[in-house]
Formats: structure tokens, sequence, C-alpha cells
């Protein structure tokens, strides 16, 4: 028991109590309470997120020194890109939204629920964009293949130059870490 207690009290010097609560409510109610009706509604940025994916779960790496490192540099990726101000909605009737910038765009999407993913197609572009989703009471962690967040991004904002220095950043992330996901902690409205 003193084992347990010290090997708790370690890990909680190096992240708080509230991300080692969520990683592992994440791990514990994730797959139940991320359903196709948990993801209805309107979905605000709150700030980058990122997640590691082994053996089909995807785990909290926000709270430790690497994480925080990551989500430190997207945050200033996502400011250049005016992803800090993103917002999407999910409709019962498949058809979702989001909203960049002041700009709107329109589609529909397919929820994958074993895979715990969502597909959302956007109507005038034609683009298909699929996302890793955990929703656990009203936040909702939004992530993608870090080697092809860039693309996302880009295909999100339709900024492409402004990013082109971005990109060895993110190919550096995701050289580094296997199975990294990245992209955006969101909070229902």
């Amino acid at each position: 028991m003193i084992a347990l207690f010290c090997a708790f009290a370690a890990q909680a010097d190096a992240q708080s109590l509230k991300d080692i609560l969520t990683g592992v409510a994440k791990q514990v109610v994730g797959d139940k309470a991320t359903t196709a009706t948990s993801i209805i509604g309107t979905w605000n940025y709150v700030g980058p997120d990122c997640q590691l994916k082994g053996d089909g779960v995807l785990q909290n790496i926000g709270g430790d020194v690497a994480g925080a490192e990551v989500e430190k540099k997207m945050e200033a990726i996502y400011a250049k890109a005016g992803l800090n101000t993103i917002q999407y909605t999910f409709n019962e009737d498949k058809t979702c939204s989001y909203t960049v910038k002041g700009k709107k765009v329109e589609g529909t999407y397919e929820f994958d629920a074993e895979a715990k993913t969502v597909t959302i197609k956007s109507g005038k572009l034609g683009v298909k964009v699929t996302a890793n989703i955990v929703t656990l009471g009203s936040n909702m962690s939004f992530v993608f293949d870090a080697d092809k967040v860039l693309t996302v991004v880009k295909t999100i904002t339709g900024v492409a130059s402004k990013l082109n220095s971005s990109a060895a950043t993110i190919n550096t992330l995701a050289s580094q870490f296997d199975g990294l996901m990245i992209g955006f902690e969101l909070k229902k409205q």
C-alpha cells in the first residue's frame, strides 16, 4: 500500500491530479462516453490537445513535460492559422459545420462507434477529414495523426503560406512520439 502511495505521489509531482484523473477517466469511461449522441452540439476551442494512440486507446499526454511542450508549440501554430477560435457543430441529422475566423463551412459527418472517429466531408470543398474523438462530459478531445495534422490545418483554414515554416516543427514532433495524435480540446457550448 505504501509503495502504491509513493508511486502515486511521484506521478502527482510530474503532473497535476486533474490530469491524472482525466487520463484515467478517458481510459476507463472514454469509450463508453463517446457515442453518436455524445458528440451532438456545438463545441468551442479551448486549446491544443495531444494524445498517444496505443492498442486502440487514446492516452492523454498533455500533463507531462513532453505533452506540454507539444501543446505549447501547437498553440503558436494554431494562433498563426487562426484556429484558436474554431467552433464545430454536429447535428442529429448528420449535418455539421465548423467556423474559423468568421467563415462557416458546412458539410456532413459519419461517426464510427467502434473506432471512435468522426469523418467530416465539407460540402463545397468535397474534402474529407477524419478525427479520433473522446467525449467526457462537456469536453471533447478531437485529434488527428500528427503526420497528417498540417494537411488538416491547411484544409480547414485554406492558409498554406503562413504554415510552411511550421511543417518542420510538426514533422519533428511526429517523429519523436510513436502514435502521436494532435488536435483540439473542445468544450460543449
